[in-house]
């Protein structure tokens, strides 16, 4: 039997393949993202560090329920299938020594943020998550199987319970989050559903937001992002100002461009148009880095490169100033260009 045959024919412990999805998804990432972060990069390593503490607080609760809940009533009911839980505390217990490392690597790397000290610790999260996904794969295919024939409803669902009670509520919204992130709409519906009605409505009002803008600001280089998200921030309000300055004063505003001419007359009408266009493009520019879409505004910002690398080469090849094409327009090329490129690099890791 496949595992997608198996879970489809599970009914009350299907949310348990939704929690796990996390778990996978988490231990890979958090293996990526630290071995990504420059040394010396306290911050980056004490958020990343506060994370992973979280991911294996709830990890060691998740666990410590089916040690205390699930493996003794099944290993109370089954016969010929007592090896596949006794297989499971197995699992768990060498789990359990992978979070035990983990710990103790954290603390030092978030205090140095040493080469040294990542290295150390990512090689530790690589062997924890093969250990994890193995018995995740096990547990998947054999045991949900068993337990949804030995025991009852109410008595798997005792778990949710056990960890609620076992787990700071400073961190639920967090666990949470990290549950259904990747969730169908589907799962996330059956998911909540088990919540009290009070707390469905603050996770949809807050945790879901606050959990999403908590991940964007994690899984991405903060210090490249803020560079290239500080150029957006000065192109667009730049080229809205000239913008503006084409449409108050367009002669006067025109004659630092660095043509040989200026138009004259009823023809200053085209610089009026061009005025409306540049206040429109500093004014997407804005609008992107409002909302908080990097990778898009990375994009934009490298299309709108071409903008300034135009003007450059239409004044050299109309005779115009070398020192205004070169010094205004190939430099607001460049430098438009490198925060596509920088907010393109650091776009959100999936």
């Amino acid at each position: 039997m496949s595992t997608d045959t198996v879970h489809t024919a599970l009914t009350f412990t299907r949310s348990m393949v939704v929690i796990h999805r996390g778990m996978r998804r988490e231990s890979r990432l958090l293996a990526e993202l630290i071995g990504a972060t420059r040394p010396g990069d306290r911050r980056r390593a004490r958020a990343l560090t506060a994370h992973l503490a979280d991911y294996l607080l709830g990890l060691h609760n998740h666990h410590h329920g089916e040690d205390e809940l699930i493996w003794p009533l099944l290993l109370s009911r089954v016969d010929l299938d007592a090896d596949i839980v006794l297989r499971m505390e197995a699992q768990h217990e060498k789990v359990a020594a992978t979070i035990a490392r983990l710990h103790d690597l954290a603390g030092p790397w978030a205090r140095s943020a040493d080469a040294a000290g990542r290295d150390a610790l990512v090689a530790a999260l690589v062997e924890h998550r093969a250990l994890l996904v193995e018995h995740l794969d096990d547990e998947e295919a054999h045991l949900l199987p068993l337990a949804e024939r030995h025991l009852t409803e109410d008595e798997w669902n005792a778990q949710g319970d056990h960890f609620a009670e076992h787990t700071p509520k400073s961190k639920i919204l967090t666990l949470l989050g990290v549950v259904l992130e990747d969730a169908t709409p589907d799962e996330r519906a059956e998911f909540l559903s088990g919540l009290p009605a009070p707390a469905r409505g603050f996770w949809r009002l807050y945790g879901e937001r606050h959990h999403t803008a908590r991940m964007r600001r994690l899984r991405e280089d903060v210090r490249t992002s803020r560079t290239g998200s500080a150029i957006a921030l000065l192109t667009g309000v730049g080229i809205g100002y000239v913008g503006l300055s084409y449409i108050l004063d367009p002669v006067g505003t025109a004659a630092g461009f660095g043509l040989p001419a200026v138009p004259s007359g009823d023809a200053t009408a085209w610089l009026n148009i061009k005025g409306v266009r540049d206040l429109g493009t500093g004014l997407a520019v804005l609008a992107l880095l409002a909302r908080g879409k990097r990778e898009a505004l990375g994009l934009v910002m490298c299309a709108f490169s071409t903008i300034a690398a135009g003007d450059m080469l239409t004044v050299l090849a109309h005779h115009g100033s070398k020192a205004t094409a070169f010094g205004v327009h190939g430099a607001t090329a460049a430098a438009v260009l490198a925060s596509g490129l920088l907010l393109l690099r650091t776009a959100r890791r999936r």
